[in-house]
């Protein structure tokens, strides 16, 4: 019986000995571990920070690319975007934007034309003669690395495995493009004669050079002044003159669609619940160049242009207002190249990146 007892005392020395001894081996061991754990836990972290500045650098080198884009329109020329006002564009609003709490003050970028005929799409010198698959574009990087930006990225906890600040960049690309068509409701009909737009596309107010010239559309009577149109069906009644006055073309037009032009002038339509109802408004016009503009005939759309309307009269038969060289087409149908310098622009549109 006492040897028993002995013995169990003698087993439970050594187990309680076992354990002090097993307590001290993993105290060290979680010496040892913590700061590796610690390592993990703060490469986690800066792996979501790594991924947040990344996305800052994507959003302001979208919006830069976007910007710069729609700038190219005015073109110079029927064949020249405006290179350089794109350029000073999206570098202004890539600096508009912040990465990792630190503003954005530099990007690269270049311009040319987007190449959908390669493979992969790839950005041409702006030198070339653009063919129908190739569209102006604009593309900014931007980057976070020594000397730039304020870079590379901070990194926090991840330093304690040794892993040292990281470098960060976005690219992207977007392209400008024109409308082959315009879809149903695009197009008011009112059209702006092929002279007309050449006498007014590129006048300023004498007063105020900055500002575009203003002018009258009226009743068709002159060389340079306008016609309705009835588009693709021959009717000069006042009821349907009014119904695409305030809900514009029924279907989708064309460049080289002909169209219908009536003849005379009705005051009503110049009324404020007619046009005079698009007031402080950007509408679409077909632009065309009829024989006559004192008798019934057709002729095919040539372009569209946007008129900003200022004013009406109904008693002087004229809407008032200005050609507007930076509105873009919200309902395009096809993308393609400008026909003229006065062509106007789909939205620009994201490529690649």
């Amino acid at each position: 019986m006492k040897r028993s007892i002995m013995k169990n005392h003698q087993i439970r020395r050594r187990l309680s000995a076992f354990l002090v001894d097993q307590d001290g081996a993993i105290a060290i061991l979680m010496a040892v571990l913590f700061p590796v754990l610690i390592g993990f836990a703060g490469l986690a972290v800066d792996i979501g920070h790594m991924y947040v500045v990344k996305s800052q650098l994507k959003n302001a080198a979208d919006a830069g690319a976007l910007s710069g884009a729609r700038a190219l329109v005015p073109y110079i020329d029927p064949s020249t975007p405006d290179w350089i006002a794109a350029r000073d564009k999206a570098i202004l609003t890539v600096k508009l934007n912040h990465a990792d709490n630190d503003p954005l003050t530099d990007c690269q970028v270049e311009w040319g034309y987007w190449s959908f005929t390669t493979n992969p799409p790839s950005l041409k010198s702006a030198g070339i003669v653009p063919t129908a698959n190739d569209f102006p574009a604009m593309q900014v990087k931007v980057s976070k690395t020594a000397g730039q930006n304020h870079g590379p990225v901070k990194m926090f906890l991840a330093s304690v495995l040794g892993i040292m600040p990281a470098d960060a960049s976005a690219t992207s690309v977007a392209i400008i493009s024109f409308p082959t068509g315009l879809g149903a409701g695009g197009l008011k009909p009112l059209v702006a004669t092929k002279k007309i737009v050449e006498n007014y596309w590129n006048r300023s107010d004498p007063d105020n050079p900055g500002l575009p010239f203003q002018f009258k559309l009226g009743d068709g009577k002159q060389a340079d002044d306008t016609m309705w149109t009835t588009f693709k069906v021959d009717s000069n009644s006042n009821d349907y003159t009014k119904e695409l006055i305030l809900n514009g073309n029924p279907g989708d037009i064309y460049i080289g669609d002909s169209v219908y032009l009536q003849p005379g002038v009705r005051a009503v339509d110049y009324g404020p619940n007619e046009m005079g109802k698009f007031i402080n408004q950007t509408v679409m016009l077909a632009i065309v160049d009829p024989v006559t503009l004192v008798e019934q005939t057709t002729a095919p759309i040539l372009d569209f242009i946007a008129f900003h309307i200022t004013g009406y009269s109904q008693g002087g038969q004229y809407i008032e207002g200005y050609f507007d060289k930076h509105y873009v087409i919200t309902n395009p149908q096809g993308v393609g190249l400008p026909h003229n310098p006065y062509s106007t622009s789909n939205p620009p549109q994201l490529v690649d990146g």
